[in-house]
C-alpha cells in the first residue's frame, strides 16, 4: 500500500526545504538535482498486523518485576501474535530478557512505563581458556542460552554471532512502537571489552579481531527483512551497535531515540553506534534523537574480500528532521564500503552536542563538545566500493572538533601470529575477516558526486577540514574524493572559548567547488584550507 512518503521525499530532494525546522533554500534550482539522486523511500507494510488482536505478555507468565527472566514468556507472546497477525503488549514494569525474535505480521507495543532490559551475559569468546587445559574454548553457557548465535554481519563480515536483544529476521510487515525503553544494560560487555579483551588481544598481536571476538549484542537488528517500522521507542545503553539495519528493504524509523550516554557512572561504551544502515535499501529515518558513543547515522556495505564477495550496496536513504547530541560523527559513510552506497539524502539535522562527556574512541578533551566530526567519509585501499550521489543540506551545527574528515587509509588487515594456534583455537570466522580483494584495484574505493548546501557551523574546536585520500597513478577517481560541491556553507572557525582555529587541510581531492561559502576566523578574515599538491580543482573560497 503506497503512502505519501515517496512524494514527501521527492519534494525534499528537489526543494531542499521541507520538514520541521528546515530553512528555505532559495539558492537551489530543482533542475540542479540529478534524477539519479532522488531516493525512493519505504512504503508502509502492505498488510498491517491486526491491531485488534492483542497478546499481553503477562498472560504468558511474564512478571516485569526487574528480576525474573521473562525471555521465554515474552517469546511465547510474540509467537502467538505472529500466528494471528496481532500485537504484543506489556503492563508497566521492567522485563528482564535475553534475545527476542519478532516474526512477520507482528506489532510490538512498548508503551511508556515499560522497559525491556537485557540480562547481562558472557557472550564473548573465551580466548583465555587454553587448549591444554582441556576445557571448552568457546562461549559461556548462559551467553549461548540468552543470546544464541545467528547468521549476521558484524563490522562488514558475515559470520555467526550473538543475536541482538530485539531481532527481526527474515520477516515482513513488522512494527515496533511505543514510548517505552529497550535498555541494553551494557556495562558487563563494556567492562570486559576494556578490562580483558583489549589487553589480551594486544598481547597476542591480534588486536584487529577484538570487536569480532568480544561478541556483544546489538539493541535492535533487522536482517533480511522487509517493511519494518520502528517508531518512538528509546534504545539505550547498547552493548554494541544500537540499531543495525542489515540486508533489509523498506524501512521506516520515526521518532527513535538512541541514548548511549557515557558518564562517570556508566563508564566507556565502545562502538555503540546510533543507527547503522548496512547493505539495506529504501530507508527513511526521521525525527531521531541520537546520543552515541561512536558514529551517529552510519552508512555501511561490507569490508574487504568478504564485503566485495557479497557486493550489496546501501541505497535510497533519506535521513531528516533529526538531532545529534553526541557521537564520533553526526553522519558517516564507512569504513565498510565494499558494496558501495548511492542516492543518499541527509537534511534538516541539528548538531547540538553535549559537553564534557566521556568518549573512549576519539578521546574528547575534558569539557569539550561530545561530537567529534560532523561528517566523516572513510574507507581503506582494501575495501573498494563506489559512494556517490549524496546530497546533504540544511544542517545547523553548534559545535564539533571538525566540520569534515575524509580518510581512505582507514586501518585494515592483520595477521595471525604463527605461535597463536599452538595455544589457542582460532575462531572459524577469522579467515573471512582477513580475506583481501582478488586484485589490488578491486580494493580502491571511490567517493564522488557529493553535494553540500545550506550548512552553518558556529564553532570548531580543532580544524575545519581533515581530508586525506591517496593518489593512484593513471586513476582520476580511485582513492580520491572527487566532485564535491558546497553552496551556502558558512563556517565560523572559532572555538567555543572565542579563539580561532585553522581551516585544516585537503589532500587527494579533485573538483571541489565552493559557491556562496565562507570559512572565517574570529576577526572575520577569510581562511582557506591547506591544499596538497595532490589536490586539484579546489576553487571558490574567498581568500584563495
Amino acid at each position: 500500500m503506497k503512502t505519501g512518503l515517496l512524494a514527501i521525499a521527492v519534494a525534499c530532494m528537489t526543494l531542499a526545504g521541507c520538514g520541521g525546522g528546515g530553512r528555505s533554500n532559495s539558492n537551489t534550482d530543482a533542475a540542479d538535482v540529478p534524477a539519479s539522486a532522488t531516493p525512493a523511500t519505504p512504503d508502509t507494510p502492505a498488510s498491517s498486523p491486526g491491531a485488534s488482536t492483542t497478546f499481553n505478555v503477562a498472560d504468558f507468565g511474564a512478571k516485569g518485576d526487574g528480576t525474573t527472566d521473562d525471555t521465554a514468556a515474552i517469546q511465547k507472546a510474540l509467537n502467538a501474535a505472529g500466528a494471528a497477525k496481532g500485537t504484543v503488549v506489556f503492563p508497566q514494569g521492567t522485563f528482564m530478557t535475553g534475545a527476542l525474535f519478532v516474526g512477520s505480521n507482528t506489532t510490538v507495543q512498548i508503551d511508556e512505563g515499560v522497559t525491556l532490559k537485557a540480562i547481562q551475559a558472557q557472550t564473548w569468546w573465551n580466548v583465555e581458556t587454553t587448549i591444554a587445559s582441556g576445557a571448552m574454548n568457546g562461549f559461556y553457557p548462559d551467553g549461548l542460552a540468552l543470546y544464541p548465535q545467528v547468521p549476521t554481519r558484524v563490522q562488514g563480515i558475515e559470520m555467526n554471532w550473538a543475536s541482538a536483544i530485539v531481532n527481526v529476521r527474515n520477516a515482513d510487515n513488522v512494527t515496533i512502537t511505543g514510548k517505552g525503553v529497550i535498555d541494553g544494560n551494557g556495562q558487563s560487555w563494556w567492562s570486559h571489552y576494556y578490562a580483558d579483551g583489549t589487553s589480551f588481544h594486544s598481547t597476542l598481536g591480534v588486536g584487529w579481531a577484538l570487536n569480532w571476538d568480544e561478541q556483544r549484542p546489538r539493541g535492535i537488528e533487522t536482517y533480511k527483512s522487509t517493511n519494518v517500522t520502528i517508531k518512538d521507542v528509546t534504545v539505550q545503553n547498547s552493548p554494541f551497535w544500537t540499531i543495525h539495519l542489515c540486508y533489509s528493504d523498506q524501512l521506516h524509523l520515526d521518532g527513535v531515540k538512541v541514548y548511549n550516554l557515557p558518564t562517570a557512572a556508566t563508564g566507556i561504551m565502545p562502538s555503540t553506534d546510533g543507527i547503522d544502515m548496512d547493505s539495506s535499501t529504501n530507508i527513511l529515518v526521521e525525527n531521531a534523537d541520537i546520543v552515541a558513543n561512536d558514529d551517529g547515522f552510519v552508512i555501511k556495505s561490507g569490508r574487504d574480500g568478504d564485503g566485495l564477495r557479497v557486493n550489496k550496496p546501501t541505497a535510497n536513504v533519506v535521513i531528516r528532521n533529526s538531532t545529534v547530541r553526541a557521537g564520533a560523527t553526526a553522519f558517516t559513510i564507512g569504513s565498510e564500503t565494499s558494496g558501495g552506497a548511492n542516492n543518499i539524502e541527509v537534511s534538516n539535522i541539528q548538531v547540538s552536542p553535549l559537553t564534557g562527556q566521556i568518549n573512549s574512541n576519539v578521546g574528547y578533551k575534558a569539557g569539550g563538545p561530545a561530537v567529534y566530526s560532523v561528517f566523516v567519509f572513510k574507507s581503506a585501499p582494501t575495501r573498494g566500493g563506489t559512494m556517490e550521489n549524496v546530497y546533504i543540506h540544511d544542517i545547523n551545527v553548534d559545535d564539533a572538533y571538525y566540520f569534515m574528515q575524509g580518510n581512505e587509509n582507514w586501518p585494515a588487515g592483520g595477521t595471525v601470529p604463527a605461535t597463536f594456534g599452538t595455544t589457542y583455537l582460532e575462531p572459524s570466522y577469522w579467515p573471512s575477516i582477513l580475506a583481501m580483494p582478488a586484485t589490488a584495484s578491486d580494493g580502491y574505493p571511490i567517493f564522488r558526486n557529493f553535494r553540500f548546501e545550506n550548512i552553518t557551523m558556529k564553532h570548531v574546536e580543532s580544524a575545519v577540514f581533515g581530508v586525506a585520500g591517496y593518489t593512484i597513478a593513471g586513476e582520476a577517481e580511485k582513492g580520491r574524493f572527487t566532485n564535491f560541491s558546497f553552496n551556502n556553507v558558512n563556517i565560523s572557525a572559532v572555538k567555543s572559548s572565542g579563539t580561532s582555529v585553522g581551516a585544516g587541510s585537503i589532500a587527494n581531492a579533485g573538483n571541489w567547488t565552493f559557491t556562496n561559502s565562507t570559512i572565517k576566523d574570529v576577526s572575520g578574515a577569510n581562511l582557506v584550507p591547506t591544499l596538497a599538491a595532490t589536490s586539484s580543482g579546489v576553487t571558490g573560497l574567498p581568500g584563495q
